[in-house]
Order: C-alpha cells, then structure tokens, then sequence
C-alpha cells in the first residue's frame, strides 16, 4: 500500500464512520436535534465517497462516469442550513424544521444544476442532436464544477455567521442553567470555522484556472477531506455522547418527578406568573425563582419540561408575550412602541424578543400588530 492508497482508505473509513453514525443518529426517537446532525453526518460522508470512488478510478470507468454524472454525491449547500437549525433545535426543545424553513434549502439547486444539465445532454444525444465528439459539455461541467464550490464556501460562511450570532444572543440572554448547551454548540460552530478558513485556503488558488489542476496535481483534494474525516468522527463521537446523555437526564428526571410532584409543583409556578407576574422581571433566573418558591431549581426545570415539554426560558417567554400581546391591542397603548411594550412585559433586548414572539405566536410582532391595526 502506497502512501496515496493510506489517505485514501483514511478517507473511506470517514465516510463509513459518517455513515453508520449518522444513520444511527437519524433514526432516534427520541431527539429531533439529533436527526439533524444525523442528516449532517450522512452528506460530509456522502462526499468523503465520492472523493474515493474517485481516487482510486472506479469513477474513471465509463459505467463510474454515468454515477458521477447523474449522483449527486455533493449536497454541499445544505451543510450550513443544517449547522444552524441544529443550534435553533438545541435551543429550543419544540424547535421543527417548518415549511416555511425550506426557503434554506433552495440554494441545494446549485449542487443538483450540474446534474440535471448532465440528464439533459445525454437526452440530446440519444436524440441525435448532438455530436458526441464536438461538443465542449465535459469541459464545461469540470469548471462548473471548479466554480461551484465559491457559494457553497459562501454559504457555511454565512450559516456560521448567523449560527455564532444566534447562540451567542441565547447565552447573553438566558434565563436558566443551559451553559453546557452552548458550551457544545460553541465547540461545533469554532469546529466548522476552522475548517471554513481551511477550505478558503485552498479555495483561493483552486478557483484560478491557471493553478485549477496545479493544485489537484499537487495536493488532490487531501488536504480539505483528510480534516474532514477527523470532523466526522469527532461529530459521530459527541453527538452520540451527547443524545445519550440528554436521554439519561431525560430518564432520571422522570423517575425523580411522580406525577404528584408534579401537579403539586405546577400550581404554583403558574401562581408566580399569572398573579405575581414575576415574569416582567428582565433578570428573572432559574435560581431566582427556586428561591423565591423554597424549591428545587433542578426540580422547577424537570417539572416544566415535563409538563410542558418546555425549558424555562421558554416557560417565562410564554407569559411574556402573552401579556404583550394583551397589551398591544388596547387603545390606551397605541402611543407606545412594540419595543416599550415588550420590556414592560420583562423582555431585556429586542432580538431575543423578536425571536420569542415568533417562535411562539408563529409571526412576527410587528405583523401581529398590523392585523390588529396597533402599529405604532
């Protein structure tokens, strides 16, 4: 075995690894976030194959050829999309991929455009209406190819951005114990940029067609899958550490909250926040409220989650825009902002507002206002 042949297996058994972790995470039942970094996992495995397929020439074949053509093996646009629902659904415990969401995904046209221009040349030549020695169709799929990938380094650039910025926001403003959440989501987001600066390095030349084959003759694409496979597996790794640990906590909470713990506790949560709206504090924590109810902070956020399904700071937010919708639609009201309401009601900055009300109400605030004629 030479020493191309090692990288290459290093390669195929990356994308092995990717393949039976990410199935075993997509078929949990029990964590949709999972799902997610399971789907995740499937697509980087999806492409390490298609690199060796491609090393060791069953690609080259004719049969290989008509596979590489018409597979799409590189569903690269998803990645960022992927990264950053999986941070919202670690955030939030009722977060879906909703229908609305799929606007995401439209940009995958772009790793499937090369594929269906494929289908449609063959058709033209089974119809004879080209000459399959006079056209310049290869050359042109190959710098397609080439230049394909500066959205998609686009894309998990901004995905990034956007995803750093989300859990960064959850952290200055959370209102219980969740450190360890974005510790991890931090860990995952710090992993993706450094490989996004490595890839922009090789990027950077690739893309000029003078050093376009220089840089494949030289390197080959090692030096952007070979640290992808130590992705994948330090994703497989913790992504199952993780899901079986939130499993476990799940369990243990449920065996340490009967059913009359519960529906002792409940009533007076629901006191403290429907008549002494301890809600309107902005600095209303977790502990902050145990103390205030001589309880349990691990128990108030047990019961919560399982009564509700959950986390505090969703709890809280729920009475918070409940009262600002309240709130808005009266008249002796209409000379404030949305933003004055939504700190009257305890929200302390306005993008976590935002986000609340649409995660609950399903719209926008300033969209909820206009249907009721309140805009101010």
């Amino acid at each position: 075995m030479n020493f191309h042949s090692f990288l290459d297996t290093l390669i195929l058994l990356g994308a092995l690894q990717g393949f039976i972790t990410g199935f075993l995470l997509c078929r949990s039942e029990e964590k949709y976030a999972g799902k997610i970094i399971g789907w995740l996992l499937l697509i980087l495995a999806t492409a390490c194959l298609k690199v060796y397929l491609n090393n060791i020439g069953l690609l080259s074949s004719q049969i290989g050829s008509l596979i590489d053509a018409f597979v799409p093996f590189m569903i690269i646009m998803a990645i960022g999309p992927l990264i950053y629902f999986y941070c919202k659904s670690e955030l939030s415990s009722g977060f879906r991929i909703q229908k609305k969401d799929r606007i995401h995904f439209y940009p995958v046209i772009i790793d499937l455009f090369q594929h269906a221009s494929a289908l449609i040349f063959l058709v033209v030549l089974l119809l004879g209406w080209a000459n399959p020695r006079q056209n310049n169709f290869g050359q042109l799929y190959d710098s397609y190819n080439v230049y394909a990938d500066v959205p998609r380094w686009i894309s998990l650039t901004i995905y990034l951005y956007f995803s750093f910025k989300l859990v960064k926001a959850y952290s200055k403003n959370q209102y219980s114990n969740s450190e360890p959440r974005t510790s991890w989501l931090m860990e995952l987001l710090w992993v993706f940029f450094a490989f996004d600066i490595l890839w922009l390095c090789y990027l950077v030349p690739y893309v000029i067609p003078s050093l376009t084959d220089k840089m494949l003759g030289w390197f080959d694409w090692y030096p952007i899958y070979l640290p992808l496979v130590l992705v994948i597996y330090w994703l497989g790794i913790r992504s199952l550490m993780i899901n079986r640990h939130s499993l476990s906590l799940m369990r243990k909470n449920g065996k340490q909250l009967p059913k009359e713990s519960i529906d002792k506790m409940m009533p007076l949560l629901q006191k403290s926040m429907t008549e002494e709206k301890l809600y309107r504090d902005p600095e209303l924590t977790l502990t902050k409220l145990a103390t205030h109810l001589n309880l349990s902070s691990k128990l108030i956020s047990a019961a919560i989650n399982q009564q509700s399904g959950k986390s505090f700071n969703e709890y809280v937010n729920h009475f918070r825009v409940e009262e600002f919708k309240t709130k808005l639609i009266q008249t002796e009201n209409k000379k404030f902002t949305i933003t004055a309401l939504a700190f009257e009601c305890g929200f302390n900055s306005q993008p976590t507002f935002q986000r609340a009300f649409k995660n609950i109400a399903g719209i926008t605030p300033t969209e909820f206002a206009e249907r009721h004629n309140t805009v101010a």
